[in-house]
């Protein structure tokens, strides 16, 4: 699967936005139907990872 990066995504732009883009992951409702929701904090590290 393509990562961020090589769709060209900027890597300091990518991390500047991660808390905007966590903070709207939750506020979407999607997460509530799992089983377990994840923390702003939880969402932002799996961003982070997925970048390289």
């Amino acid at each position: 699967m393509p990562t961020p990066q090589a769709h060209g995504i900027d890597k300091d732009e990518w991390f500047r936005l991660l808390s905007l883009v966590a903070e709207q992951s939750l506020a979407s409702g999607s997460p509530a139907g799992k089983p377990v929701v994840p923390t702003v904090d939880e969402i932002q590290d799996l961003y982070a990872q997925i970048y390289a």
